[in-house]
């Protein structure tokens, strides 16, 4: 039984989320077989039908989940990009040279539906934000002079830029306590996805999506043990999903069976494990230890999570679906590296390597030339851009002024949470889940100031820090009303 207790404890049917979970998985199975199993034109007809359900539809929480996802690519799904591709999401052309996706006018249609139809918006990070927009602006037109960039390099990033407006709309639309343990609660079936194509590649030694588009991911392998390496596709979604179940977990106010919570955390883990991704093995740590340094059931959760835990891993080395031998020379060995790093022997580690010696000094030469102010939206931003030297990138982009500003916004946006955290009392359900945002930001610091840009030019990435400012927002919003309602028990009691 699931009691959600926003408006006092009542007592909750379980078909709605049942309901909607079913609705997430057939339209997740109608996109793969309309995507590579039908034609374009079919296609695209689809997805002018689903846009349309997007802007009718009350339950605005399964759109944005739905769009998440495709934007991430789940087991590699719906990530080929190419032009000439017929297994891709369609592309619709309204002006000669532009085209856009079903991923586009999405994000179009639903800040059109939220300034219509949604509620009023007052951000509590707005004047930061607008200050970092300004300055995006700023540098748009001073790269177009400087350096000459075409108008379709300016169209192809502004498309990306414009993402960021899902923080208002799904402020608007989605600020109701249902309907964002929805949001979280329909994301889960995905991280059991991803994991599911991990194992496959496995044991059959070719990714799940060649099944549909033959030839399109060919073998990775670990470059530690030369054996596969099942990297993850949709490492945002795995990621979005264990802090948000996390969240959920520390939230007085909802209870979903323990047993599932536990499981989805686990796979989530197991997922990053197996893809022997150094990075994200770090932040999902950080945040999990941050969640039992804060949490009031910190003994329980953690016995509860150690149980399921082994118990899931033992059934899985059981009906060799896992083997041992894997998990502990290949995931792990890889994994262990990040303690080499920790001491400071990096030069041990063939990839931490080869960026500061191959791809940062690279970089850096092209950013001392033009560090105050960078390159904004030019062909010179499009070509040196690293995906695996994080915040420079930003610098590269934007320059020392541009990160200036993107630290400001840092600053007030813990500044905020604290803020909350400090004003609110003990007895506030939302207390908790406020100090494990700040441990997940921290947790995204650690990968921004490593290797992975979360910011700029990717259209997933921008989604999900969209998407992680709006729950921000939504959480110091719902602590303020829980204040109001704790104030208001103790004048009646008194």
């Amino acid at each position: 039984m699931i009691t959600n207790l926003e408006n006092g404890p009542q007592r909750a049917t379980n078909w709605p989320i049942f309901r909607d979970l079913a609705t997430i998985v057939v339209l997740f199975l109608l996109t793969i077989y309309v995507v590579y199993f039908t034609s374009p034109v079919i296609a695209r007809f689809f997805f002018l039908i689903i846009l349309a359900f997007a802007l009718v539809s009350r339950k605005d929480y399964l759109w944005f989940v739905y769009f998440f996802v495709l934007a991430e690519g789940p087991g590699h799904l719906f990530a080929d990009f190419s032009g000439a591709s017929q297994y891709r999401l369609p592309m619709y052309t309204i002006v000669s040279g532009m085209s856009f996706t079903p991923i586009d006018f999405f994000v179009v249609l639903i800040l059109i539906k939220a300034l219509v139809r949604g509620r009023k918006v007052k951000l509590r990070l707005e004047k930061p934000l607008l200050l970092v927009l300004a300055y995006i602006i700023f540098s748009i037109s001073l790269s177009a002079v400087l350096f000459r960039t075409s108008i379709d390099v300016i169209a192809t990033n502004l498309r990306w830029l414009f993402c960021y407006s899902i923080i208002i709309s799904f402020s608007a639309l989605v600020y109701r306590t249902r309907e964002i343990h929805r949001f979280v609660i329909l994301l889960s079936p995905f991280v059991f996805f991803v994991f599911f194509t991990q194992v496959y590649y496995l044991t059959t030694g070719s990714e799940f999506v060649n099944l549909f588009d033959p030839g399109f991911r060919g073998v990775t392998l670990n470059t530690l043990t030369g054996s596969l390496r099942p990297v993850m596709g949709g490492g945002l979604i795995v990621f979005a999903s264990y802090m948000y179940t996390i969240l959920l977990m520390a939230d007085g106010n909802f209870r979903l069976p323990k047993v599932y919570l536990y499981t989805i955390l686990i796979v989530a883990f197991l997922s990053v494990f197996l893809s022997a991704t150094r990075l994200w093995f770090v932040i999902f740590a950080f945040i999990f230890v941050g969640y039992t340094v804060v949490s009031r059931n910190k003994v329980a959760s953690t016995l509860g999570i150690a149980s399921v835990s082994l118990v899931l891993i033992s059934l899985l080395i059981f009906f060799n679906i896992i083997q041992m031998d894997f998990l502990v020379a290949n995931s792990w060995g890889r994994v262990q590296q990040v303690f080499d790093i920790a001491k400071g022997n990096v030069y041990s580690v063939d990839t931490a390597m080869n960026r500061l010696v191959n791809q940062l000094p690279v970089l850096l030469a092209i950013i001392r030339q033009n560090p105050f102010i960078g390159y904004g939206f030019s062909y010179i931003t499009m070509y040196y851009y690293d995906s695996d030297l994080g915040f420079l990138n930003t610098i590269l982009m934007f320059g020392i002024v541009g990160f200036g500003f993107l630290i400001f916004f840092f600053i007030r946006l813990f500044a905020v949470l604290i803020s909350s955290i400090k004003r609110v009392s003990a007895r506030n359900s939302v207390k908790i889940p406020l100090k494990i945002m700040v441990v997940v930001w921290l947790g995204i610091l650690i990968g921004y100031f490593s290797t992975w840009e979360f910011f700029t030019r990717h259209f997933n990435k921008v989604i999900f820090v969209s998407l992680l400012i709006a729950f921000v927002e939504f959480l110091v919003m719902r602590a303020d009303k829980d204040e109001i309602r704790i104030q208001n028990l103790r004048t009646t009691s008194l």
